[in-house]
């Protein structure tokens, strides 16, 4: 297990990210793990609630005021991604809580797996940035599915002293940094493409897919260094010089300009991107269910919001957070104005299913050399 914790005190202090743990764990053949979280209980309690989550969310931090009331975390299992936990629970693995994106809420509302949020319960609920509240993925037939908690961005990161020129989603397929681009191992080029040659990224017509993006795509795949799969070894590519031009979130920035590394996180022509993750109820669960609802509250708490930007260096979803958050973190991880960044950010919504799995498979293509 050490490794396992190794790389988790990493993930804590910023010197990895949860691909990376997900990795050690998968390795220790710990890639789904149900954890009963030790402690004294100090209230009166029935079963606690298990909460299906990325690896490095299930930590006391991140919901202080559970810990509080309760003695202890909930207990926990992690998954790799979202489309391995879809998988899961449908084909009957049972948590009560899970933790998905706003992107992934058409597929896991038209399984049927989750139940609404009773937002009266949540005292913390008021103070979340409207923004969050209005996430395209919170709310089906009037009802909130999903209790908003991490936020960020994705965009273009470069090395000023090597990459001039405007700021656009171009950058990651110009020729002139040939050899020194570095892409996500992910479907996100596929949405750069589409935006680059003026298409909807969500919503790319047939024939414009497999024509023009797939051919932009197999002219980045021979101008690529690497494809990137963790955050990790794509800080050590920028520090060194092996990559100039990649894409990246507001973490990647953070941890550069701490190591004096001279880099600029764009502001793309074509916007910059935002993505949206939370807590959802599951259907079928044993856990008790006030209990669930005082961790998503706890989630959604400013204490939790100040650890998870200032040890993680994403955005969280309650107002009051920021205000309580180290100001040189927040200016250095360009979320002085969260407003601002949430309005002219382009944010990740419910993918069509079909558009999805095409979207994937063109991928595989691309990555496979074809």
């Amino acid at each position: 297990m050490s490794s396992y914790r190794k790389v988790l005190d990493d993930l804590r202090h910023g010197r990895a990210d949860r691909r990376t743990l997900n990795k050690a764990m998968a390795s220790l053949g710990l890639a789904t793990m149900l954890v009963p979280a030790a402690g004294p209980a100090r209230a009166t309690e029935g079963k606690h609630p298990l909460y299906f989550t990325w690896s490095g969310y299930e930590i006391p931090e991140l919901h202080p005021p559970y810990i509080a009331k309760y003695g202890r975390s909930p207990d926990w299992a992690a998954f790799a991604d979202t489309d391995e936990a879809l998988t899961k629970m449908r084909a009957g693995y049972q948590a009560d809580l899970a933790h998905p994106c706003t992107e992934d809420m058409q597929r896991w509302y038209d399984a049927g797996i989750m139940l609404p949020i009773d937002t009266s319960r949540l005292s913390n609920w008021e103070n979340l940035f409207p923004a969050m509240k209005t996430q395209n993925g919170v709310e089906y037939d009037g009802k909130v599915y999903i209790a908003p908690t991490d936020w960020g961005n994705s965009s273009v990161i470069y090395r000023t002293d090597l990459v001039s020129g405007e700021e656009s989603w171009a950058m990651m397929f110009d020729e002139r940094y040939a050899g020194k681009i570095s892409p996500p191992d992910t479907t996100s080029m596929i949405h750069a493409a589409a935006a680059v040659l003026g298409y909807d990224m969500m919503n790319v017509p047939d024939d414009k897919l497999y024509g023009e993006v797939a051919d932009l795509l197999r002219k980045q795949r021979e101008m690529t260094r690497m494809y990137w799969e963790t955050a990790t070894e794509l800080d050590q590519a920028m520090a060194s010089g092996e990559v100039v031009v990649a894409y990246a979130w507001n973490e990647t920035y953070k941890r550069l300009r701490e190591q004096g590394v001279p880099v600029a996180y764009a502001n793309p022509k074509e916007g910059i991107w935002g993505w949206c993750c939370g807590v959802v109820r599951i259907a079928g669960g044993d856990g008790d269910e006030q209990m669930a609802y005082d961790f998503i509250d706890a989630w959604i708490s400013p204490e939790a919001g100040k650890y998870l930007i200032e040890g993680y260096g994403y955005g969280h979803s309650n107002m009051k957070s920021f205000e309580i958050s180290d100001p040189e973190i927040v200016a250095a991880l360009g979320l002085t104005n969260p407003e601002t960044l949430m309005e002219n950010s382009v944010f990740f919504g419910p993918l069509d299913p079909v558009m999805m799995d095409k979207y994937q498979k063109l991928w595989e293509e691309i990555r496979a050399g074809s």
